[in-house]
């Protein structure tokens, strides 16, 4: 007797469905954040992420790379604490998956 793989109700697809699309959703991103734009920019390139584009717009800067799996982040500038454990505020930059 072979044991192969069961097919999915519908239902049981849908769920499925739903599930990917909470995984995907915002709250699942993956957030790094650097102090420098050097050491992130490092980070990424160590990664395997080329640079792509950018957009800018007065102090607001982000910068799009990809890697060869076709994945893509966001480098980002935002004014935030530089540290958890201090009150000192500064640029900060944050990659997140796209």
């Amino acid at each position: 007797m072979m044991a192969g793989k069961k097919r999915l109700t519908k239902s049981q697809r849908s769920i499925n469905s739903a599930k990917f699309e909470d995984i995907k959703s915002a709250k699942h991103r993956i957030i790094v954040s650097f102090n420098d734009e050097e050491k992130a920019k490092r980070y990424l390139r160590s990664e395997g992420y080329r640079y792509q584009e950018v957009y800018s717009f007065k102090e607001d800067r982000a910068l799009l790379y990809k890697n060869f799996k076709d994945s893509w982040v966001k480098l980002a500038s935002k004014f935030d604490y530089l540290n958890d454990n201090t009150m000192e505020m500064g640029t900060v930059w944050v990659i997140e998956t796209i």
